[in-house]
């Protein structure tokens, strides 16, 4: 005997497993972050960018990080972000000195 087949609900009627945020809230993170990104970036030099190549994955975890905290100001964002990459880099801070 073949095994009889379940009659799917129609989208609209199914419940959704995982709990999704609200496009508005996601399209103004996706606009926050690329403000501060872009704040950020300009502020780096050509220079520093070439001699850390991996600078640009570090403000991205910063900026990230901070979105996810509820900051809501670009520019504060950016600028965290920018101090959070220099005190990584700086000779004489914690952070460089466990490298």
């Amino acid at each position: 005997m073949a095994a009889r087949k379940r009659k799917r609900k129609p989208i609209r009627e199914r419940k959704s497993t995982t709990a999704r945020k609200p496009l508005k809230t996601t399209a103004r993170h996706i606009e926050l972050y690329s403000s501060a990104y872009r704040i950020a970036w300009k502020q780096i030099s050509a220079l520093r960018k070439r001699e850390q190549p991996d600078i640009a994955l570090r403000l991205h975890a910063s900026i990230r990080s901070q979105l996810q905290k509820g900051e809501t100001d670009p520019l504060l964002i950016a600028t965290e972000a920018f101090k959070a990459v220099n005190e990584e880099t700086q000779p004489g801070s914690p952070k460089a000195q466990k490298s």
